[in-house]
C-alpha cells in the first residue's frame, strides 16, 4: 500500500539528503538537475516566498518516490495565478518524478493528491519531462475519463552526442570543425597564441575560474540582453554556490579559450554519471568574427572522445548551431492541467489558443515579450 507524505518546510526537506540520493541512483532518471544539491540550491534562491510541495511516496516505511514540486504565484497576462511546477522550472534542463518502482501507481497517487488540493492552485504545469521516462504517457492515461482541461505539449528537442558509437566518425568531424575554426583565428592574426584549457575531474580554483566566466559573459551579447546565467543577482548567487558545491563533488567540466592570454570564450558544463551537460556557452563579442564559441565547442567535443564520457548533452534549446554538431535528439514533454471552473477555463483558453496564435506572429510575440520583461511579468 502506497501513501504520500507532504513536505512543505525547508528544514524537513533537509532531512532527506541521503535517502534522496539513494532513490535517485536507482530511479532510472538519474541526472544532475534532480540531485539533492541542485534542488536544494533552487529552493533557497528561486523559491523565496513560494510554497514547497514535495510529495514523498512511501511503501510502508520505505521511500519509493519523490515529486519535487512547488506552488508558484506569478502574473500571467497580468492575471494572478498559482501554478504547480517542478522545483527548478526554467533553470533546469531535465525534470521528472523520482521513482524507484511502482511507477504507474505512484504517479496516479501523486496526481490524485494534487487534485484533492485543487483549491490551492489554478493549473499544473510540468515541463522538461524526457520522453523515455514514460511519465507523460502515464499522466495521459490517468487523465482519461477525468473531465479535466489539459494541454499535452508542445514537445521540444534536446540534442546530444553518444560517444560509445562511431568514435572515429566523431573524431574526424570534430577535428574538421576545430581545424577550420583554428585556421580562422590564425588567418586573422598569424602571431596570435590561442590556448585551449579544460578543467575536469580535478581540483579547481573556483574563485579565479568563476571570475573568468563572469568576465567573458560581461563582454558577450548575453550581457546586453540580460540573458546570461550571471546577469541577475539571484542567478549569479545561485551559480556561485553551485560552482563551489559541484567543484567539491567533481561535477564541473569547464573549458576556456584564451587568445594572447586573454580569455575570450567558455563552455560551462556539468559532469555527472559520465555525461557532460552543456549548461552555458558564451564568448567575448569583440572577437565574434573569429567564431571563438564554435571553435571551442569543437575542441571540447574532440577532447571528450579521449575521456571517460559516454554522452555530451546539449540540454534544452533547439539552436541551429546544435544541428551543425549532431542530428540526434531526445524529446522533452510538457503537461498542463487546469482546475475546473470559470477562471481555470479562461487560463486554458489563453494558453491553448491565444499564446499559440501570438507565437505564430513573430513581431507580435516579440513585442509582447518585451512588454512582459519591462513590467516584470513572468
Amino acid at each position: 500500500m502506497l501513501r504520500i507524505s507532504r513536505i512543505s518546510d525547508y528544514s524537513e526537506f533537509r532531512n532527506y539528503k541521503d535517502s534522496w540520493g539513494d532513490l535517485l541512483s536507482r530511479s532510472g532518471i538519474d541526472n544532475i538537475f534532480l540531485t539533492y544539491e541542485w534542488i536544494d540550491a533552487c529552493i533557497r534562491y528561486f523559491c523565496k516566498g513560494q510554497r514547497l510541495l514535495i510529495l514523498n511516496v512511501f511503501k510502508g516505511d520505505r521511500l519509493v518516490g519523490i515529486a519535487p514540486l512547488m506552488i508558484r504565484r506569478y502574473k500571467y497576462f497580468g492575471l494572478p495565478v498559482r501554478a504547480v511546477f517542478f522545483i527548478g522550472t526554467i533553470i533546469s534542463d531535465r525534470m521528472d518524478f523520482i521513482l524507484g518502482g511502482h511507477k504507474e501507481e505512484s504517479i496516479a497517487l501523486i496526481m490524485d493528491y494534487l487534485i484533492d488540493m485543487k483549491s490551492d492552485w489554478d493549473f499544473i504545469d510540468l515541463q522538461e519531462i524526457a520522453e523515455h521516462t514514460d511519465s507523460r504517457e502515464i499522466i495521459e492515461a490517468w487523465l482519461k475519463g477525468r473531465k479535466l482541461l489539459n494541454i499535452i505539449g508542445p514537445s521540444t528537442k534536446s540534442f546530444f552526442i553518444e560517444f560509445n558509437e562511431n568514435k572515429d566518425y566523431f573524431y574526424e568531424t570534430s577535428s574538421k570543425g576545430f581545424n577550420a575554426g583554428f585556421k580562422k583565428i590564425k588567418k586573422k592574426d598569424p602571431d596570435s597564441n590561442a590556448e585551449f584549457k579544460r578543467y575536469i575531474n580535478k581540483d579547481i580554483e573556483t574563485e579565479k575560474l568563476f571570475s573568468v566566466l563572469t568576465e567573458i559573459e560581461r563582454h558577450s551579447w548575453k550581457a546586453e540582453r540580460q540573458s546570461g546565467i550571471f546577469s541577475k543577482e539571484d542567478s549569479w548567487n545561485f551559480q556561485r554556490e553551485i560552482f563551489d558545491k559541484f567543484s567539491k563533488n567533481k561535477w564541473l567540466d569547464l573549458s576556456i579559450l584564451s587568445l594572447n592570454k586573454r580569455p575570450i570564450a567558455y563552455v560551462y558544463n556539468y559532469l555527472y554519471a559520465r555525461r557532460s551537460y552543456n549548461y552555458s556557452i558564451a564568448f567575448d563579442k569583440r572577437y565574434s568574427k573569429l567564431s571563438p564559441g564554435t571553435t571551442l565547442m569543437w575542441w571540447v567535443l574532440r577532447d571528450s572522445l579521449a575521456r571517460d564520457i559516454l554522452e555530451f548533452d546539449f540540454a534544452r534549446g533547439e539552436g541551429s548551431w546544435k544541428r551543425t554538431l549532431t542530428q540526434d535528439f531526445k524529446v522533452h514533454n510538457r503537461v498542463r492541467i487546469f482546475r475546473n471552473g470559470l477562471y481555470g477555463r479562461f487560463l486554458y483558453c489563453l494558453q491553448s489558443r491565444v499564446m499559440p496564435y501570438m507565437k505564430g506572429k513573430k513581431n507580435l510575440h516579440g513585442a509582447w515579450m518585451k512588454i512582459k520583461e519591462k513590467i516584470g511579468w513572468q
